[in-house]
């Protein structure tokens, strides 16, 4: 996807489409912003999270209660494994 308007607009078009991971992909500089946003439209649901990439911000977004973050220095296996073992 090349990406959606609002954020809102992505959650749901991923509750539609019946996601079971959501993950956010964008620049570094907009993840204070938009990473909070979207975890809150989320809560309550089914879907894990994820944000894509390691933006300075991690540590407010982590405050946040975001928990998963896939970069290059992440453990992918250990966490897709954490992901199904927690979907399954």
């Amino acid at each position: 996807n090349n990406g959606f308007p609002t954020v809102e607009d992505g959650v749901t078009a991923a509750r539609n489409a019946g996601a079971d991971v959501v993950v956010l992909c964008s620049s570094d500089d907009e993840y204070v912003e938009l990473a909070p946003k979207a975890f809150d439209l989320l809560k309550g649901g089914k879907e894990i999270f994820v944000v894509a990439g390691a933006p300075a911000c991690m540590d407010d977004l982590k405050a946040h209660g975001i928990e998963y973050f896939i970069h290059v220095r992440s453990n992918v296996y250990e966490t897709l494994k954490g992901f199904n073992k927690r979907l399954l």
